[in-house]
């Protein structure tokens, strides 16, 4: 149940990525790498958010013990990891770039390149997306009678 949670967080994610940025550009008219402020909060807020909501619903409608143990686990890894993942392959485009490797440079290229919301205060979400998982995963339970 916990490795396909993991699948459902990380298709989710990259789901709600593609369908966020698309919205963004289609409501705002605007590109996400202009104004990088606002599409950055925007995207942050949905990723923060709407992936580990439907973890937390998966996992309310598939556990059946520890519920809140499996949507901790369902959220927590993905959430570490894809900071993880993108800090290490940032690091790495910063390398090639012949810049020195630090948090700053890594976070300005990422940011600038591919992601406007991978930001200091991103990094430091992954309580409150383990927290949406958990809430949602009860909510889910109540919901269908499980609890």
């Amino acid at each position: 149940m916990i490795v396909a949670g993991w699948f459902v967080v990380t298709s989710s994610y990259f789901l709600t990525l593609f369908l966020a940025s698309w919205l963004y550009t289609w409501i705002s008219g605007w590109p996400t790498d202009v104004h990088r402020d606002v599409s950055g909060l925007v995207l942050g807020i949905v990723m923060v958010v709407v992936p580990y909501v439907i973890g937390g619903i998966y996992a309310g409608k598939t556990g059946r013990t520890r519920m809140s143990k499996a949507a901790l686990w369902i959220s927590l890894v993905p959430a570490v990891m894809e900071k993880a993942l993108i800090l290490l392959f940032g690091s790495w485009f910063v390398v090639l770039g012949g810049s020195p490797v630090t948090l700053s440079n890594i976070l300005m290229f990422v940011s600038a390149e591919a992601l406007p919301y991978f930001t200091v205060p991103y990094l430091l979400t992954f309580p409150l997306s383990v927290l949406v998982t958990v809430v949602s995963a009860k909510a889910t339970a109540v919901s269908v009678g499980k609890i």
